[in-house]
């Protein structure tokens, strides 16, 4: 089939990133499926999007994408069917369905639909900017300015 460009980069993202799983399990799967499939595109992407090229790391906010591009779940009911009585509020994250909408959507985790995967990366290790800040600050915290010139203090 195709998929979108950001598309790709969603799946890269989650299972390099998110779930640590070797970047050429996705190249390969993607080379046997994708219709616009292009060997140099496919295989250096999924390269860099894992993080392997040693430029910019995207790690996306999979629940964020889902709302940002998919904003009444038109998407998600289309391929889960089982989501389909899920309210717009809860449609991208379902595993948050108190015992009641799973009875009142006739859903129930677990049974229907899995419960949530437990990623590797925590939850507030999805943008790779905060980790470059963090970085930085743990950095000049001891001392290291990573090659910059420091500053002379004048308070001394």
């Amino acid at each position: 089939g195709f998929m979108s460009n950001r598309g790709r980069q969603n799946v890269c993202s989650f299972l390099c990133l998110d779930l640590k799983q070797d970047w050429r399990y996705g190249a390969d799967y993607f080379e046997t499926l994708l219709l616009d499939y292009d060997v140099y595109s496919n295989w250096y992407n999924w390269c860099a999007g894992a993080g392997m090229t040693g430029g910019r790391v995207n790690r996306f906010n999979i629940v964020k994408q889902s709302k940002d591009y998919d904003q009444h779940g038109d998407y998600v009911r289309h391929w889960l069917p089982e989501l389909k009585n899920v309210p717009n509020e809860l449609i991208h994250e379902p595993w948050k369905m108190s015992q009641f909408h799973q009875k009142e959507c006739g859903v129930t985790l677990g049974v229907d639909y899995p419960h949530r995967l437990q990623t590797v990366s925590p939850p507030g290790d999805r943008n790779g900017g905060d980790n470059k800040q963090k970085q930085r600050n743990n950095n000049n915290k001891n001392g290291n300015n990573q090659g910059r010139e420091r500053k002379p203090n004048h308070n001394n």
